[in-house]
Parts: C-alpha cells; structure tokens; sequence
C-alpha cells in the first residue's frame, strides 16, 4: 500500500489545531493565515478518507480517528523536530565562542535545558548563559557583551539590534485558589487582599503600572517584589494578589496549585519576548537559538498552562516556527 504525499506542514496544522481547538491560535503559532490551517487539515482529512475535527463545537474537538492520527503523528513530528534541531545545532559545532544572556523569568525551566542542549553539542566552544534584565538587554547586545539576548520587547531597542520575536505572554490576574471575590472587586479597590506589584525599575513593572494609570486605576503601595516567585509564593499562601503573566506562572510551579489565573477585568495587554542580536550577528546562528528556545518554551510553559487555562490559548503563544 503507498502512502499518500502528505505535506509536514498539514501534519503540524493538524497537531496544533488539535492541541488548542483553534484554527485561530494554530494560525498565529505557524505564521500562515487561518484559511491555509484549515486548507490544510481539510486536504490531511482528504488524504486520510477519515474527519478528525468535530468543527461543530468550540473550540474543536477529536473525533476517534482524529485521536488515534493524533497519537502517532506527534510522535512522528517529534522525531522530527529532534532532527531539526540536530541539524540547527550542527551549524553551531563551529562556532567559537557564544554568550546568551536570559531575562530570569525562564532561570527554573528553559534555561538549563538549553544550556545542557548547547554545552552536550558545542564541546569544543566558549560558551556562557547569563541572567540579564530586559531594559538593560538590548545595550548589553549592542556593546559587545552578549552575543544574544533572550528578553522582553521594548518600545526601542536603539540602532543596530535585530529583533526577533518568540513568545506573545499576556498580562493576567492572579488570586489564591480559594479566594472568592472576583478581580473586578480587587481591581476597584474593595478586596481584602493587598495587591503585590514588581518593583518599578524592571520593566515587567513599568510595564503593569502605566497599564494602570492608562485605565485610571490606583492600587495601594505596600509590596513591590523583584522575583515572580516570592510574589506567587505569597499568593499560594492566601496573603495577596497580583499581576502576572504565563511565564511567570510556569516559572513558579512549586506555587501553582495555590495559584488561580483570571482574565484582567479591564483591557487585556501584552508583552512580546524577543531575541536580540547585533545586525551583524551571524543570522544562521541566532535563527538556530531562536528555534531551540521556541520548541523549549512551547513544552515548558506553553503546553502546560494551556491545559491549566484553556482560556488563554488564544493569547499565550509562539511567534514564528519552532522548525
């Protein structure tokens, strides 16, 4: 029996619609417009002879062929992923000397996996990860210190950095599982819990304090916090609440069971994790960490919390190819 030409690309719309019931999220994760994913699964569903969505409910569901094809496709795409990332890794063996500077959100998770993917592959290279601050990255980058710089995005970066965006990490709020006001209340000043902010000087939250005053919403000043840890550690305890984002979440997880996440009763906002390099930075190599740092984060965190808060698939995310 021969196998039917099915295109990768139609295999991985496929995995992602089915990991996130969207045609909409697996769009924006692969950087194609919501009709070629659907193209796509519909030409996969063609090929097969089998309907593996359900589209008449939201978000979409497996069928039980859709279930079985899902099982042994990840699979596949796994090792193939692997393969790629060998390949990307490859071109790194001649490089000589690297120096990755990563904003401490992802110290407890994606940092170490890619410093033991990097060191394993890379023996013969001087080779550093460093924890940085994001509104210090881009000059780190530009003087020569870093070579890369995983951080978040700010409004200017200055002349001679590229940009290339990763990772699309929502502002949310977050409570303690068991507490029963909702954030309306607490955003209005009527809760009982104090709110625990970051401190001003890191740009997390300069970022969470303009989006404050742009609402026209004062909160009480009595906890500022350098680390998303202590401010969940607090949370889990019952003790406040605060303003987080995803990552923050996956960073914490000895906290998470304690945690619960909620929509922002006021306008939703965003930050854009990037990775920033020289523009004469060699591009295949800043294309390989790119990658490798997408296929981590994906498994990592996004995955994860995805399945914790189904709500926030649409707007927690990869941007651009994991390979």
């Amino acid at each position: 029996m021969s196998l039917p030409r099915i295109s990768l690309q139609a295999l991985e719309a496929f995995e992602r619609v089915a990991q996130s019931g969207s045609m909409q999220v697996a769009a924006g994760e692969m950087g194609l417009s919501i009709s070629s994913v659907s193209h796509h699964v519909a030409r996969l569903e063609e090929q097969l002879g089998v309907t593996l969505l359900d589209r008449s409910s939201r978000p979409f569901v497996l069928t039980r062929e859709g279930r079985e094809a899902l099982h042994h496709m990840s699979i596949g795409l796994s090792h193939l992923r692997r393969a790629t990332s060998e390949t990307a890794i490859g071109g790194l063996l001649g490089t000589r000397s690297l120096r990755i500077g990563i904003v401490d959100d992802f110290e407890n998770n994606v940092a170490p996996e890619l410093a033991v993917i990097l060191a394993s592959r890379m023996p013969q290279a001087k080779f550093a990860i460093s924890m940085v601050l994001s509104h210090q990255a881009a000059d780190l980058v530009r003087r020569g210190e870093l070579d890369v710089a995983v951080a978040s995005e700010r409004d200017d970066n200055g002349p001679g950095i590229q940009s290339d965006p990763l990772l699309r990490d929502p502002f949310v709020a977050a409570m303690p599982q068991d507490f029963q006001s909702d954030a309306a209340a607490l955003f209005a000043g009527r809760g009982t819990l104090p709110f625990l902010r970051f401190n001003r000087q890191h740009m997390i939250g300069k970022q969470i304090e303009a989006h404050l005053a742009r609402n026209r919403i004062s909160l009480a000043d009595r906890y500022a916090f350098d680390s998303v840890q202590s401010i969940m550690a607090i949370i889990a305890s019952g003790g406040g609440w605060s303003i987080i984002t995803p990552v923050g979440f996956a960073r914490a997880q000895g906290f998470s069971d304690g945690v619960r996440l909620h929509p922002l009763p006021i306008a939703s906002f965003v930050r854009t994790i990037t990775l920033l390099s020289r523009d004469d930075f060699d591009r295949p190599t800043a294309l390989a960490i790119a990658r490798l740092f997408r296929q981590s984060v994906r498994r990592l965190a996004v995955d994860p919390v995805g399945t914790a808060c189904p709500w926030l698939k649409d707007a927690f995310g990869l941007i651009g190819h994991t390979g």
